[in-house]
């Protein structure tokens, strides 16, 4: 059975994964390159504040026109036929701007996704 480069990226590949740097580099042979990380620290990243205030009131104002103007959104959300894209387009719009309101409020107050 002949082992292939394939294979040997594999069966390195599982060690690293593993923890066993040094076992991993054996595998690959002269292929392999120890990598000594001297990386600064990752740089503060800025509040998006300004994000938070647009979407914000983008968002407000878009529900305010949407249940002041009720009347008018149900005639025009049930016509039927290809006026589908109405309800359809609002609920995305909605979704977007509220959605990227929420992402931005929350890491402006300090909550990010474990990664």
């Amino acid at each position: 059975m002949t082992i292939t480069t394939f294979d040997k990226n594999m069966s390195a590949i599982a060690f690293a994964e593993a923890g066993e740097y040094d076992t991993a580099r054996e595998i690959l042979g002269a292929n392999a390159k120890k990598q000594y990380s001297t990386s600064p620290a990752p740089a503060a990243k800025s509040k998006p504040y300004l994000k938070t205030i647009i979407f914000g009131a983008v968002s407000l104002s878009a529900y305010y026109m949407l249940f002041t103007n009720e009347k008018l959104v149900t005639e025009t959300f049930t016509m039927g036929g290809w006026h589908w894209v109405y309800p359809v387009g609002a609920a995305f719009f909605f979704s977007f701007t509220h959605g990227a309101f929420a992402s931005n409020l929350l890491s402006t107050i300090g909550i990010e996704a474990k990664k």
